[in-house]
């Protein structure tokens, strides 16, 4: 049995939402590991290892969500993967600004824990994402 064959399994209409945060704990686990490797090995700043850590990892929540979470919209002509990866940054990019500012209103306005406030931040940017992701990153009737 594949991973996909067990996807298909699951009693939701549409896995396409559980795919898509899954590849999104892969690439947390990316950020962390681009972010040690930045600071420690290469000795980067903070700031730049977490530039480059997220560069890497939004790239390659890209990859994988163009062939786990997306792939019946997955196309072969390079021009519209291009088109798509920048979408996908452009997207990735408002999400993390509604992510921060859900975080910095829970947390100085509304004096919720640091912890809790970050995982309602992250749902709420990844609920945006993934919204803007389907509709418009990966959008139906495109030419493949």
């Amino acid at each position: 049995m594949t991973l996909h064959d067990g996807f298909r399994r699951l009693a939701l209409p549409d896995a396409r939402p559980v795919r898509f945060v899954l590849v999104g704990v892969t690439g947390v686990g990316v950020n962390m590991l681009v972010i040690w490797m930045g600071t420690a090995g290469l000795h980067l700043h903070t700031t730049a290892a977490g530039v480059l850590a997220a560069v890497v990892s939004t790239f390659t929540n890209f990859t994988l969500n163009s062939i786990f979470t997306w792939r019946d919209r997955r196309s072969a002509a390079l021009r519209l993967q291009a088109a798509r990866l920048v979408r996908y940054y452009v997207t990735t990019g408002g999400g993390n600004v509604v992510y921060l500012g859900v975080l910095t209103m829970l947390v100085h306005t509304l004096e919720v824990r640091l912890a809790l406030a970050n995982l309602v931040a992250i749902a709420v940017g990844g609920a945006f994402n993934y919204l803007l992701h389907n509709a418009w990153t990966w959008r139906r009737g495109e030419p493949a």
